[in-house]
């Protein structure tokens, strides 16, 4: 019998390290936040209780603005629709964080489901960062528009995205299905003239 090894999609292509590129000439650092665990997490935002509790148990505030987030050191929530945000952190918190916060919203109107294992995270960087990602999707990177802290579901290419900017023009997170993250890594490169 052998063990289980857990092993991010893009493992295979990021074995060595990050990849850089340039676009431009202006630099650019493609790699991966591996194996995060994510929860989809919903409920009545106009209920303060719902929102007290969710940031007694994440120690983050429940972004109510569409296209937003809420940004910790190690974990981060996103806003998702009116009623669903995504609740990011690093693998190995994610069952603690789940059953603590079934604890916190007994008797509320809630659900709390699993993600992460459907999902890897492609961190993007550099000068060049917002304008690779412009290549194959129809959002406007530009630092005045899609300021750090914002979100936006969308596509680069043909894959489903959403993609967090921790820094404006700069540092894109960009959370991905992980049967597109080969394709999406590899059409990225091939975007950049790599």
């Amino acid at each position: 019998m052998s063990d289980a090894v857990l092993q991010s999609p893009l493992a295979p292509l990021l074995g060595a390290g990050d990849t850089s590129l340039v676009i431009d000439g202006q630099t650019v650092t493609m790699g991966e936040a591996p194996l995060m665990d994510m929860l989809n997490l919903r409920g009545n935002p106009a209920d303060a209780t719902f929102g007290s509790a969710v940031h007694a148990v994440t120690g983050l505030a429940l972004p109510l603005v569409a296209n937003t987030a809420s940004l910790g050191t190690d974990r981060q929530l996103l806003w998702l629709g009116p009623d669903e945000w995504l609740l990011q952190c690093p693998i190995g918190q994610g069952a603690a964080l789940e059953t603590a916060l079934r604890q916190a919203l007994a008797g509320q109107h809630f659900a709390v489901v699993n993600v992460g294992h459907g999902n890897t995270v492609l961190r993007v960087q550099g000068p060049g960062a917002a304008d690779l990602l412009a290549r194959g999707c129809p959002l406007d990177f530009h630092a005045s528009v899609f300021a750090a802290g914002q979100m936006a579901q969308s596509h680069i290419s043909r894959a489903n995205a959403t993609i967090v900017c921790k820094q404006a023009g700069s540092h894109y997170e960009v959370i991905v299905r992980r049967s597109f993250a080969d394709y999406l890594f590899r059409w990225l490169c091939a975007a950049a003239g790599a």
